[in-house]
């Protein structure tokens, strides 16, 4: 399995995955197994799908595991979408998110906890294939799945600091269910702005700026029921927080701002650099990686950089790459201990025979460098 450009899928690839469009409905667009014709290409391309899957002999026994199931995802965004359209419905009289969708949305933040517990030590997709016509609803799930990845790797490593200022270890799982909440909810304040302000393809004036930070406090706003936790409402709040202190809406620093909140900042920007937007188009793993790597001790808490490092592969299995030396290859596989060493799949010409495909073990050629291919 590979992941190629919709622009150079080639003549008679398969789809190795559902093609989703990130709606609420989770209809996909195309099933896995359909061999893309001329006509599948030109609609994927004008539906906004950027990228797909493929199988082909290249890319054969690749395994690409995604950070959830797509059956989880499905009902993530069913429950977002649902929230959300309530929120819609009400919003003109400053009603706040109905609990049965809180109740809806705890559960299916619970599920995605668990699924990714399961997961254990193996490098994850993180791609973001939906189009930008969804992408606050996508990016809701995207966000969660890799904060609940990063919350609990960094809490399992460092533990979380209770109301006396004591390190624990353990309580972990009632923390994450609670971001895992937040999480899911943590932009949907962007409900209560103009869509032609949120949908703005080029440069917002300062005072549409302005009206655009107001988004985490209408948030917290919406979730006004004594069902939803101190903690999940952090999270909406301070998801724009930064670690020196120059964020909104409080301009809290440091440690002043709550640890979940400062994982939810990390897998927010990821996330949005690496997906498809009405005004930027998505950037590629490595690019999301340097954005967060380079913010840490500025923008992000360089603890939480240091355990995201660990968890997020600049150039997951799959990935089309290019060697320092010229070469062009395949992401086969990525070591969870030296996610910046992966293992590469090359095809060598052979004089009068058929290719041959080799593999480029990172680790033992310190001498390499790889980039995303163009």
């Amino acid at each position: 399995m590979r992941l190629v450009p919709t622009r150079r899928i080639p003549d008679g690839a398969k789809l190795s995955r559902d093609i989703l469009t990130g709606a609420g409905d989770a209809i996909p667009l195309l099933r896995a197994g359909t061999v893309v014709s001329n006509r599948y290409r030109d609609g994927l391309a004008r539906a906004g799908i950027h990228a797909v899957y493929i199988d082909d002999a290249i890319s054969e026994g690749i395994e690409v595991v995604p950070l959830i199931s797509d059956e989880t995802r499905r009902e993530a965004t069913r429950a977002v979408s649902t929230a959300f359209d309530n929120v819609n419905q009400v919003k003109t009289a400053g009603a706040p998110l109905p609990d049965a969708a809180v109740d809806q949305l705890s559960r299916v933040a619970s599920m995605m906890a668990a699924e990714i517990e399961s997961s254990g030590e193996v490098a994850l997709a993180l791609s973001d294939l939906s189009t930008a016509d969804f992408y606050t609803h996508q990016h809701s799930v995207d966000v969660a799945a890799l904060g609940l990845l990063l919350g609990q790797r960094l809490m399992r490593k460092h533990g979380w600091l209770d109301y006396r200022g004591v390190r624990r270890y353990s309580g972990t799982e009632p923390r994450l269910a609670k971001l895992g909440l937040g999480l899911l909810l943590h932009d949907i304040g962007k409900l209560t702005i103009p869509a032609e302000i949120l949908n703005k393809p080029g440069e917002l004036t300062a005072e549409e700026w302005d009206l655009m930070r107001t988004h985490p406090l209408a948030g917290l706003e919406l979730m006004r029921s004594d069902l939803v936790s101190p903690l999940v409402k952090i999270v909406v709040r301070s998801h724009h927080e930064r670690w020196d202190g120059q964020g909104y809406p409080d301009g809290r620093a440091g440690e002043e701002i709550n640890q979940l909140a400062r994982i939810a900042t990390i897998a927010d920007v990821y996330d949005a650099v690496t997906s498809e937007r009405v005004y930027a188009a998505a950037k590629p793993p490595h690019v999301g990686v340097e954005v967060v790597v380079d913010g840490a001790g500025t923008a992000f808490d360089p603890l939480a950089v240091e355990v995201f490092r660990e968890v997020v592969a600049p150039f997951p299995a799959g990935t089309e790459v290019e060697l320092s030396d010229g070469r062009r290859g395949i992401v086969a596989d990525v070591p969870h201990d030296r996610l910046d060493r992966p293992v590469v799949r090359v095809q060598l010409s052979r004089n009068g025979g058929p290719p041959r495909l080799d593999e480029i073990d990172l680790s033992d050629h310190p001498d390499l460098e790889l980039t995303a291919a163009a």
